[in-house]
């Protein structure tokens, strides 16, 4: 797949400066990994396509070391300035083993037989306790499909059930599914979602509690 100028595209490194972490940002990744009672201080993670590394200033922001894995040299060489050793493949990580394995916004960029070959390096590499933060464009739902196709690098549409199924002979498990935490919320749009989610799948036995969500959010553990 063809990357040349994504991060442009993007705004990463021209619009947005290389580890900008707002406020907001920052309460977002502290309230999700919270809610999911996932460590983040002082501990050892390793993050897979960190893109304009807000996740990644996050962590050192809490005393953490972390490793990144990116394919663009603009981005590489970014982190490296930073201070955080960055590789171009997983295979030539160095930092491991791992209390935390991130990819936020990846997985779909993956075809199937990718996504079973990074689960297999990723078994390898996470520790026994350890656990994947993974987010995605949600599969289950019109909701995500906006997020899906509106990136033509996007690959693999990924369901809990095909996650389930592509990460099981590795050694892993989905331990929560879930919409991505909105942060800020706005309270009259939550309440609007829930009245429809209610009758979508009440009234009509349809959708699940992720059925309006753009992005899903899954923990994945080490077993």
């Amino acid at each position: 797949m063809e990357y040349t100028d994504y991060s442009s595209w993007k705004g990463w490194l021209t619009q947005i400066p290389f580890a900008e972490l707002s406020e907001v940002q920052n309460i977002k990744f502290k309230k999700q990994l919270e809610r999911f009672h996932i460590p983040y201080k002082k501990i050892n993670a390793l993050e897979i396509g960190y893109g304009n590394g807000s996740f990644i200033k996050f962590l050192k922001n809490n005393d953490s070391k972390v490793e990144g894995i990116e394919i663009q040299d603009s981005l590489l060489e970014a982190a490296r300035e930073f201070g955080i050793p960055a590789q171009r493949s997983i295979n030539d990580v160095t930092c491991g083993p791992y209390d935390l394995i991130v990819a936020f916004d990846v997985l779909e960029h993956l075809t199937v037989e990718e996504l079973r070959s990074l689960f297999h390096k990723c078994k390898l590499l996470l520790k026994k306790d350890g656990v994947m933060l993974l987010r995605f464009p949600n599969a289950e739902s019109f909701a995500g499909l906006g997020a899906q196709n509106g990136d033509f690098t996007h690959i693999t549409a990924i369901a809990q059930t095909k996650l389930q199924q592509i990460i099981e002979p590795y050694g892993f498990k989905i331990e929560r599914f879930e919409g991505e935490l909105i942060y800020p919320r706005k309270n009259v749009v939550h309440a609007i979602r829930s009245v429809f989610r209610y009758i979508l799948m009440k009234g009509m036995g349809v959708g699940s509690g992720h059925f309006f969500s753009t992005n899903v959010i899954a923990l994945v553990k080490n077993i």
